[in-house]
């Protein structure tokens, strides 16, 4: 590469000699590399523009954390200050109250509510009556209100440990807009201030909601032993092959109030999804009744009701299903296989699992019997 000066140009020249090809005129190679004065003007720019963008993003940074740290400083010592007195209170020590500035209200609901976790039966009376001393309840009610999310939380956690009666419509309101996070907390609190109106509220958000069991598990808990009379109730009116998710968390919860419910809707039932689930209620809280349900089952169509047929009657069978499973460790499906050599070893033991293993002509059946029996040793 060789560079050359050009007279009455700023910029270099430079030629790019390769062997066959002649040089670039000099003229055209100047003005495709010149820069115009404007042209140097908008690349300032660009590069000012950037500069500022990322000096303001750095600076906005070191302000976000400085501020994360004050407020963190700030929690530890009203922590400091606040935890030793509800402790001590909840021990039956006569400690007094320190004053509470309006501004530190939110900071304490939100450190009473995680004692409120630590502590059970008389000592949740006394967490409540401290909260009253200090006024709180009409300013967890104003919080059911705030802007903020997370403040309305703290609000319905706050009303919902307080048993305050004022917030039922409240929460019944927040219910019916049927949000997938505020309106579930909203009938956790429900649940607690007021049962009955609670668990109407839980039904409309179940009829109304895409939720997933996982997700409602916690808020129908809440409602202790009510719930599962109602969740049998809506299984029962349940459009078919609508009641999947209901009857996943009756198998999540173990309501075993429920199983003449799904035993009704397993009759004539096809929908394979609904018949799996069914069968997996029946694998974890079933009662023998179910054993000829489970049995029926083993040869459907569809692998997963097969799969759920086998695991029932590792709970349910009896050394008499044992000939009818054995099929099932030849299934084409590597679950429905596993499932079927599970149960199997639950009903006639690792001894004569080996046996079968020994005895059985399929490799894959062979391999699985094998498997499973390595889990066991």
């Amino acid at each position: 590469m060789l560079r050359r000066w050009v007279p009455g140009c700023t910029a270099w020249r430079f030629l790019v000699i390769l062997p066959g090809f002649p040089a670039w005129p000099a003229p055209e190679v100047t003005r495709a590399l010149a820069l115009s004065p404007t042209l140097f003007t908008i690349l300032g720019a660009i590069l000012l523009f950037l500069i500022t963008i990322i000096a303001a993003l750095l600076l906005f940074s070191v302000a976000t954390r400085i501020r994360r740290e004050r407020r963190q400083r700030r929690r530890d010592r009203f922590g400091a200050r606040w935890e030793p007195v509800l402790f001590g209170r909840t021990l039956g020590d006569a400690v007094p109250l320190p004053p509470l500035a309006r501004s530190e209200r939110l900071l304490f609901l939100a450190l009473w509510l995680r004692v409120q976790g630590y502590v059970r039966g008389e000592a949740e009376s006394v967490l409540a009556q401290i909260a009253r001393e200090l006024r709180l309840p009409q300013y967890a009610l104003h919080l059911l209100d705030a802007r903020a999310p997370w403040k309305r939380m703290i609000g319905m956690q706050s009303v919902a440990a307080l048993r305050l009666t004022e917030a039922r419509e409240n929460l019944l309101a927040k219910i019916m807009q049927v949000r997938p996070r505020s309106s579930l907390l909203a009938a956790r609190a429900l649940l607690q201030i007021d049962p009955e109106r609670g668990l109407a509220g839980l039904a409309h958000l179940l009829n109304h909601l895409e939720w997933s069991p996982n997700a409602v598990a916690g808020t129908v808990q809440a409602g202790d032993g009510r719930a599962g009379p109602m969740l049998a109730a809506q299984v029962r009116a349940a459009p078919p092959g609508r009641a999947k998710q209901l009857v996943r968390l009756i198998g999540l919860l173990k309501y075993k109030v429920a199983l003449p419910a799904l035993r009704e809707r397993l009759l004539s039932n096809r929908y394979q999804e609904e018949i799996a689930a069914i069968l997996n209620c029946f694998g974890k809280f079933g009662e023998a009744e179910d054993r000829l349900a489970s049995l029926a089952f083993l040869k459907h169509a569809k692998w997963v009701v097969r799969l759920q047929a086998a695991h029932a009657l590792g709970l349910l069978g009896t050394v008499e299903d044992v000939d009818r499973l054995l099929p099932l460790v030849r299934d084409r499906h590597w679950w429905v296989r596993y499932r079927a050599a599970q149960s199997l070893r639950g009903l006639a033991g690792a001894a004569a699992l080996a046996g079968m293993r020994d005895r059985e002509p399929d490799p894959y059946a062979r391999e699985m019997l094998e498997r499973v029996l390595a889990e066991s040793r």
